[in-house]
């Protein structure tokens, strides 16, 4: 077990320790940027496995398979998912522990928002299935604690750790050389985790979290634009337009339209190592009922988009734009 400021730092850490230049490193599509960063900034290859909204973001084991090289080194989880709320089923993190196993892959389990779960969806941790190989587990104070300015996070390894001695003391080296990480953060920890989880109140019917989710959720399926795969844990939605009703839908102009004329803050898809440019994402941390104006909003830029002659998503975007400033 390694501490960390935070569970960004160790990211960083637990891939340095590993990659050589040109090492490859199987990262999901979308994905929490910063794996695909820290993969690239230690000299590696981040290859993105699809998580397709067709198939509820949810990675195909075969397909992920055909993926690995004799460069592969490495296999990223992150479980329940930022950006798109997927919590995976237990029969998909099976076949990917067996892969992993079978090639002899590092795992690495980002599992921050391990008990944000909704509608009876199961979390099951990685480290329960990883046996033959080593199985790093990520976690933190920051979210389903909502401590996350005090920067402390974890990461746990189990699995194969007596074949993995020269890495792991890589690693008890990179750890030693940053000195330590916050001492005054550490003292949450143990009342954190040995404390009541008021978590599962939030999340649980009538609760904040739940709520929320439930006031994105009835936003998108009225929406004439918008579509959305419901999302069984983190918090997060990953919300689609559709390219039936707005084929040349932009999502980063559009992200930057709704800022500058509808002061709402969102993250364009692209940003999460996606091919395709008609997502973005949103957070249910805001109330029920700021969210019911959030999607007011955005209903109303997209209706101006609609109404718009057809063109690039861009362009038309830009129309928009000037439009409102002229006015």
């Amino acid at each position: 077990m390694f501490i960390g400021n935070g569970v960004s730092e160790l990211i960083d850490l637990v891939l340095r320790a590993l990659l050589n230049d040109g090492d490859e490193v199987l990262v999901p599509s979308p994905d929490y940027p910063l794996w695909t960063a820290a993969v690239t900034l230690n000299r590696g290859r981040a290859v993105h496995y699809p998580c397709r909204p067709e198939h509820g973001f949810v990675p195909d084991p075969e397909e992920l398979a055909r993926l690995v090289t004799p460069r592969t080194r490495a296999l990223v989880v992150i479980n329940p998912n930022n950006p798109t709320g997927a919590v995976y089923p237990r029969r998909v993190l099976q076949a990917l522990a067996q892969l992993a196993e079978s090639r002899g892959l590092v795992v690495f389990s980002d599992e921050i928002y391990d008990q944000m779960t909704y509608d009876g969806a199961e979390f099951v941790p990685m480290a329960t299935l990883v046996h033959d190989t080593l199985c790093a587990t990520l976690s933190g104070l920051s979210k389903v604690y909502r401590a996350c300015g005090y920067r402390v996070g974890w990461v746990a390894f189990s699995g194969r750790t007596h074949n993995a001695t020269e890495y792991l003391n890589g690693l008890e080296l990179l750890s030693s050389l940053r000195l330590c990480s916050n001492v005054m953060a550490q003292w949450a920890v143990q009342t954190a985790l040995g404390g009541h989880q008021s978590i599962r109140e939030l999340v649980s019917p009538g609760g904040r979290l739940h709520e929320s989710r439930a006031a994105i959720l009835q936003a998108t399926a009225h929406s004439r634009y918008l579509t959305l795969t419901p999302p069984g844990g983190a918090m997060y939605a990953f919300v689609g337009v559709d390219p039936q009703v707005l084929p040349d839908f932009d999502d980063q102009q559009f992200t930057l339209d709704l800022l500058e004329q509808k002061h709402v803050l969102v993250a364009p898809g692209v940003s999460f190592n996606v091919p395709y440019c008609n997502h973005f994402r949103i957070t249910n941390l805001p109330d029920a009922v700021t969210l019911k104006d959030v999607f007011a909003r955005i209903e109303e830029l997209l209706s101006a988009y609609a109404a718009l002659p057809r063109t690039s998503g861009r362009a038309a975007g830009n129309v928009v734009s000037v439009a409102s400033r002229a006015k």
